[in-house]
């Protein structure tokens, strides 16, 4: 497969492409063979399948220890976060004709400009975009070596330590119920090294589907940051009439352009409006959960594995909010720009109208909403830790009494 170039969309969203594509959540292309398209499902149906594996024994495992908040703190984060990853799978493919225009309108928009200093800082946000992609999968991954390890740490010190031959101790990554005892062998190696794999395809999931969202809002704040240069480079408006013809062209090209991006803006809220509220709703339960379980913890293994899962709660959050504060400003930045930098008092009055329009529009602000109750933004990050704390502070008096 020959490697795109940086001037190319799919550079910076390949790791989108691959970690969303080992869950087989990434659109298939229309000229893609019937082999590829097979595969695609066939990826699809074993990632669904390795999610389910995981979520509904972690859930009999809380219903079978159910008011040990030890147990509840340990499984309860892990399957607040395949939960999540679970109903953004099917979410999104019950939406997946929408998910697909939102795709290619995105890819389109990519080559708005052809002047590489115009498109210098969308691709700078893009490559942020890629960077935090990168990092987020990294920390997930993370914690998947970090389980496993403390797993067969005590795996291992058991079949080698003479003293204590039990299998009492054995225990897998993830604590889960499968309602049969699987302390033995082979079904102790087998059922570890299919969590495991499970666990793999889990954290492609979550951490490509996250950074994918997280990239298409990006991508759209550059697209404002585009116009701003437009508006800026028509700042400098002749007094006499034969250069208005001009202007007027540049200026409808940024309306365009302007009103193009807000119907993008309205069609990612459509369709991520109910995962950012399921996300938010649960993330507080999620955060209080993980740093309760390392408060709780009995010993240095998971002591290690649960600020791994902690931290890469708050790099999940944080690819959340801050985009969207990002886009909040970009957005009414636009009104900005024109009032500030565009000599809108030597032009004509109809031209005054039209750029008062836009400055009107731009002051209601484009932004990620939960459901409409809440803007995504930095401040949405201190709510749910706010929100995280009260939980904690609940569990920690329940433990007392």
């Amino acid at each position: 497969m020959k490697e795109p170039t940086k001037s190319s969309i799919d550079y910076y969203i390949l790791p989108n492409k691959i970690f969303c594509g080992m869950a087989g959540m990434w659109p298939i292309e229309e000229n893609s063979s019937t082999f590829s398209k097979l595969f695609a499902y066939f990826r699809l149906l074993f990632a669904l399948t390795a999610v389910s594996s995981v979520f509904v024994p972690e859930i009999l495992a809380i219903a079978v220890n159910w008011g040990d908040l030890k147990v509840l703190a340990g499984v309860g984060c892990v399957l607040t976060s395949v939960g999540q990853l679970l109903f953004k799978m099917i979410y999104l493919l019950a939406r997946k004709k929408r998910t697909y225009q939102l795709y290619y309108e995105l890819r389109n928009l990519w080559d708005a400009s052809d002047d590489p200093e115009e498109w210098q800082p969308c691709e700078q946000l893009a490559n942020w975009a890629r960077i935090l992609t990168i990092v987020f999968y990294s920390s997930c991954m993370c914690n998947v070596i970090t389980f496993a390890t403390a797993a067969a740490f005590d795996y291992f010190n058991i079949n080698y330590n003479v003293s204590d031959a039990s299998n009492d101790n054995r225990h897998l990554p993830f604590e889960v119920w499968y309602g049969t005892d699987i302390t033995e062998s082979p079904k102790f190696e087998i059922a570890f090294i299919c969590q495991f794999i499970a666990s793999l395809i889990c954290c492609a999931g979550i951490s490509g589907l996250d950074a994918t969202f997280m990239t298409i809002i990006l991508h759209v704040c550059g697209q404002f940051k585009l116009i701003n240069i437009w508006i800026n480079k028509i700042c400098c408006v002749p007094t006499d009439g034969n250069c208005l013809p001009q202007f007027e062209v540049d200026l409808l090209k940024c309306v365009q352009h302007h009103q193009r991006i807000i119907n993008v803006v309205n069609e990612v809220n459509n369709l991520l409006a109910p995962i950012i509220f399921v996300q938010i709703l649960t993330s507080g339960v999620e955060i209080c959960l993980s740093g309760f379980a390392v408060l709780d913890n009995g010993t240095s293994t998971d002591l290690l594995k649960f600020i791994s899962y902690l931290t890469s709660m708050g790099i999940q959050l944080v690819l959340w909010c801050w985009p969207g504060e990002i886009l909040v400003q970009e957005s009414q930045q636009v009104g900005h720009v024109i009032y500030l930098n565009l000599p809108w008092y030597n032009l004509p009055p109809i031209y005054r109208r039209q750029l008062s329009f836009i400055i009107v529009r731009a002051q209601q602000q484009c932004s990620i909403n939960a459901l409409t109750f809440q803007v995504i933004s930095i401040h949405t990050l201190t709510s749910v830790f706010n929100t995280a704390a009260s939980y904690f502070t609940l569990l920690r008096q329940m433990q007392q009494k």
